[in-house]
């Protein structure tokens, strides 16, 4: 594998040899220093050019960069096809077989200016041109956690519980993808948004747990880890009844937590009712075997 440093030699060699490149920057995680950084970090780069159309009708230039085991271009959807013949921000995400990675941006200077409201840190590694837009940005304000309004915390609720009632008539139909879509997407989805709230709430709402919370060990103890584990259902109909009330019962307490927190109303009556019809509809599966 190669290391960063030859890495880094290739991306900046490139875009100095190459006169159409006038500007690179780095994002992501190696501009961020509160990020973690190993030998699975990315490299989001940025190449600022002067015709992106020369860089993306012809792909085969990527190849520079080294052996390819696959790549995306998410700005040229299957639904949503890219225009080759404009000039808006084009993506290569790039899987190198020796296990690098480099996101690479295109941004044609044409639309450069649109790089003032760009707010993510952000390193400057190359300027040819001193384009006053590119500018380095340090801090992390701009993933720290939001907090929730009353509508959107009441909702998250709400939805929680709905949602829980869904995965028990799924359990109780016997619809395995049914009933574990709604858990591991939507409901988690919920129970997500709740466990951040009460991590914000510990914070000032100061902090970011990264992409995917993939940072949540940072702020929750091993005790709170192991649990938050422990709510993770295997494929059985057993092991998601188990689990589905394990994640209730922690989401009511997050839930109450960040409420009381910021001063909003939540519904223990409708939270203390939603388990009991859970309960019962347990009772129900077990009776229909």
């Amino acid at each position: 594998m190669r290391t960063s440093e030859e890495m880094m030699s290739l991306i900046m060699e490139k875009a100095m040899s190459d006169e159409r490149i006038r500007a690179v920057t780095m994002e992501g995680s190696r501009a961020s220093a509160n990020a973690t950084h190993d030998e699975y970090c990315d490299f989001d780069i940025c190449y600022y050019v002067e015709d992106i159309r020369e860089f993306t009708k012809d792909k085969s230039w990527i190849s520079y960069f080294g052996e390819i085991l696959i790549m995306q271009c998410p700005c040229d959807d299957y639904d949503d096809p890219y225009d080759y013949e404009g000039h808006d921000r084009f993506n290569y995400l790039i899987q190198f077989k020796d296990g690098n990675r480099i996101d690479l941006s295109l941004i044609d200077v044409r639309n450069i200016e649109g790089e003032l409201e760009n707010d993510e840190p952000r390193v400057i590694l190359l300027n040819k041109d001193n384009f006053e837009t590119l500018i380095p940005v340090e801090n992390e304000e701009a993933f720290y956690l939001d907090e929730p309004s009353e509508k959107e915390y009441f909702h998250a609720c709400n939805e929680f519980r709905w949602l829980c009632v869904y995965i028990s008539k799924g359990l109780c139909r016997r619809q395995i993808y049914y009933a574990k879509y709604l858990y591991d997407v939507l409901v988690m989805k919920m129970f997500m948004k709740m466990l951040n709230w009460k991590i914000g709430v510990d914070h000032d709402f100061n902090v970011t747990t990264g992409a995917f919370s993939k940072y949540l060990k940072r702020f929750l103890s091993s005790e709170e880890m192991e649990r938050f584990h422990g709510i993770f259902p295997d494929g059985t109909y057993e092991d998601i009844w188990e689990k589905l009330y394990r994640m209730y019962d922690y989401f009511a307490e997050n839930e109450a937590y960040v409420g009381e927190a910021l001063g909003f109303p939540y519904d223990v009556k409708e939270s203390a009712e939603v388990r009991t019809f859970l309960k019962e509809r347990e009772k129900m599966f077990r009776a229909s075997k």
